[in-house]
Order: C-alpha cells, then sequence, then structure tokens
C-alpha cells in the first residue's frame, strides 16, 4: 500500500503525539510511505528516512503576523471576532489553501496514493483527496461532533465568514465537501477514521463521531540521563518549555524558573531557538542562578528523570509527558494547546493554568501539590501512562490504517 502524508512545515506539526511515528511503523510493515510538506522539515524527515515531497505552499500560514493590538474603542464583540478571523486565516485563508492545492495534487497525480493521511489544519487534504477519489484519514485529532447550538457573542459571524470561505473553495474546486464538516464551524472531517495519540478518557465530556479511535501511545524510551546536566540527584528537575512556534514570552519563563526554585527544583528551560542574547532575550540574565538554559533536548535523556514539567500544552510535549509519567502544569498560549491543557486538567494529571494566571505565586502552588512522591497526581500520570500503554500507540494506528484499506 502506498500512503501519503500532509503536514504543515513544522517540527511540531510532524508530531501530534504519533503521527510521525505512524509512518515510520507503516514503512516498517512493508508500505511506501511519502509526506508531503514544506522545505523547512525536510531535515527531520530525512533523519527517520521518510521520502519527502517538496510543497511550495501547504494552506498553513507561517510565520504568522505580528501580534495585534487591540484598538481602544473596540468591542469585546468586535476585538474576539477580529481574533477568530485571525486564527481563521491560519488554516482557512482562500488564496493560500487554493495555491496548497494545486501543490498537493501535483503530488498527488504523480505518487497515486491509496490514502491521504493528514493532520487536521490542512484543508487542501481534504479538497485533494476527493478530488483524487482516495480516502482521506486525519491522523492526531479526533472527529468532534459540531455544537447544535450557535453563539450569539460573535461566533455566529465568524462561522458564518468560515463557512463562506470553504464553500468559495469547494466551488473553485469541483468538490462536494465529503472531508468536511457538513454544518457548523467548518473543519476537517475524514468519513473513515480519525486516530488520535490519546485516549478516550482524555476527551471526557466532547461528543466523539464514530470514526474516531483512540492509540494512545507506547512508554517514553529512557536513555541515560543527560550527563551535560547537573544531576537530578543534585536538585530535581523541573522541565520549562513553550516548545518551538509561540516560544517568547519572557514573563512565563521567569515565573516558572523562580516557581521551581522557590521549591528547591532545578528548572531546565527549553528555548527551543538559539537565544538572542543582545536583544529580546536579556531577560535570560534576570533568571535565578539554578536555571539551565538550552535550545532543546532529547526527550528521552531528561523527561523521565523529571520531577515535573512546566509547558504551553503543545501536542507533541504534552504526550511525550504523559508517556514518561510526569506530572504538569500546562500555560496554554496558542492553537490546539487549550485542548491539551483540558485533557491534563481532566484526567487529573496536572494543572491548567491561563497565561494571565501564570505568577510565582500559582506556579508555586501547583508545583508543590504535583513534587511529593506519593502525590495523587504522580500516581494519575503513571496510571494514564499505563491506559495509553494498553492502547497500542503507533503500531496499532499502522494497523488501522492497512485495515482500512484492505
Amino acid at each position: 500500500m502506498r500512503f501519503l502524508f500532509v503536514s504543515a512545515p513544522l517540527a511540531g506539526h510532524l508530531d501530534w503525539g504519533g503521527f510521525l511515528a505512524t509512518a515510520v511503523a507503516l514503512q516498517q510493515r512493508g508500505h511506501d510511505v511519502i509526506w508531503a510538506t514544506g522545505e523547512a522539515v525536510a531535515p527531520q524527515l530525512k533523519q527517520w528516512r521518510i521520502p519527502f515531497a517538496p510543497l511550495v505552499e501547504t494552506g498553513w500560514r507561517w510565520p504568522p503576523p505580528p501580534p495585534m493590538t487591540r484598538p481602544a474603542q473596540m468591542s469585546d464583540r468586535e476585538w474576539r471576532l477580529l481574533r477568530g478571523l485571525r486564527a481563521l486565516d491560519q488554516w482557512l485563508e482562500p488564496a493560500r489553501v487554493e495555491a496548497g492545492m494545486a501543490a498537493l495534487e501535483a503530488v498527488a497525480v504523480e505518487v497515486q496514493p491509496d490514502a491521504l493521511v493528514s493532520e487536521m489544519f490542512i484543508a487542501a487534504s481534504g479538497l485533494v483527496a476527493e478530488r483524487i477519489q482516495r480516502p482521506l484519514i486525519v491522523a492526531g485529532w479526533p472527529a468532534v461532533e459540531p455544537p447544535a447550538h450557535g453563539d450569539t457573542d460573535g461566533a455566529d459571524d465568524l462561522k458564518a465568514e468560515a463557512r463562506a470561505r470553504l464553500a468559495h473553495l469547494l466551488r473553485i474546486s469541483g468538490c462536494k465537501g465529503i472531508n468536511f464538516t457538513p454544518h457548523g464551524p467548518p473543519a476537517l472531517r475524514s468519513p473513515h477514521l480519525h486516530i488520535t495519540f490519546w485516549s478516550e478518557r482524555w476527551y471526557a465530556g466532547l461528543a466523539l463521531a464514530s470514526q474516531t479511535r483512540h492509540v494512545g501511545g507506547l512508554p517514553l524510551e529512557a536513555l541515560p540521563a543527560d550527563g551535560t546536566l547537573p544531576s537530578p540527584d543534585e536538585a530535581p528537575w523541573v522541565v520549562v518549555t513553550l516548545g518551538t512556534s509561540f516560544n517568547r514570552d519572557p514573563a512565563f519563563f521567569l515565573a516558572a524558573a523562580r516557581a521551581a526554585v522557590n521549591l528547591g527544583c532545578r528548572p531546565i528551560l527549553l528555548l527551543g531557538r538559539s537565544p538572542d542574547r543582545t536583544g529580546g532575550d536579556r531577560w535570560l540574565e534576570s533568571l535565578p542562578p539554578e536555571a539551565v538554559v538550552r535550545e532543546f533536548a532529547d526527550f528521552r535523556a531528561l523527561l523521565p528523570y523529571a520531577a515535573a514539567a512546566i509547558h504551553h500544552g503543545g501536542a507533541g510535549t504534552t504526550h511525550a509527558l504523559v508517556r514518561a509519567a510526569v506530572p504538569q502544569i500546562v500555560v496554554p498560549h496558542a492553537g490546539d494547546q487549550l485542548h491539551q491543557a483540558r485533557g491534563v486538567a481532566s484526567t487529573g494529571v496536572g494543572f491548567y493554568l491561563p497565561p494571565g494566571e501564570a505568577t510565582v505565586e500559582r506556579l508555586t502552588a501547583a508545583l508543590a501539590a504535583l513534587l511529593p512522591d506519593r502525590s495523587p497526581y504522580r500516581a494519575r500520570a503513571a496510571a494514564l501512562r499505563e491506559e495509553f500503554a494498553r492502547l497500542g500507540g503507533p503500531p496499532t494506528a499502522a494497523q488501522m490504517l492497512e485495515q482500512l484499506l484492505s
């Protein structure tokens, strides 16, 4: 079988808890896998020996525009609508999606896949799969039933704009929209299969459609502890990160580091980029002396030895922490991170704090609850790791894809 995987050209969008690992599992089972995305992530795909098909456009807007400033006279409703439109532009800006569709269809016609396997935020995948008459599978995200009623606080206006954009794309592509939600806010929706790398309990309270399947994840492989760091026996490690995308929030890093030091821990800051110590990162000089700063780290040599983590709620980071049974505090900053924050809170493996509430005092109190060896959060984190492991992880996802096409 031949599978065409599709993602935005960001490292985090290769992950989603097991997206790339599923492609690797399919290859190991003897199938052809090609990954279509932008050049920026070609090195990661090459590292895993996944054939790469370059796309000049995926439809995902990156880098994002500068942060918006709210006009003084703008109402709350108008401000929410403006922010919603900006978020919509990230994945459903018609001209960008049109270009992504053209680039992806050219690859698909050449590759002739048996199925497209896409992350949730590439609208072009749903259009191209319909145009070439191949099944679409969505990886990393459940099929969620849309809400029955609208919202009177600007959401209906945003939904109308989003549906108008989708209608335009369907019209110019000649598609019926079989791979999108038929009503409510538009989203990719495979009629065949949505694979999540979480568990049913993670999505408690959400109405999930029947094509959703959960495969969890296998326990994180433990390498020897990173020898370039002070031993965790000297002071427990608390991992602090905002991932690799929306990672410029000095207040978050400073507050998290001080909270860790308040409790006798060593904060290990992963910036997700090279620091600019003479410009925008001069705040690094204000960190407590106990803090260690790294650009990146191998989670396998870090998380198995960490006492806790304070982070943004990126899918890959959150999932790796679950697989390592590390209790966590999530301070979501963008995109899908709120979903991970809610999952952490609902399963009882940690805390969710909005950015405006992530003060040193609040973080210290939350961290103090996570750290004890017999903390209920630590026990629930261990139980959730076992729950994920029983679901089988990426090898099970690969089997599901095989069965769908058999």
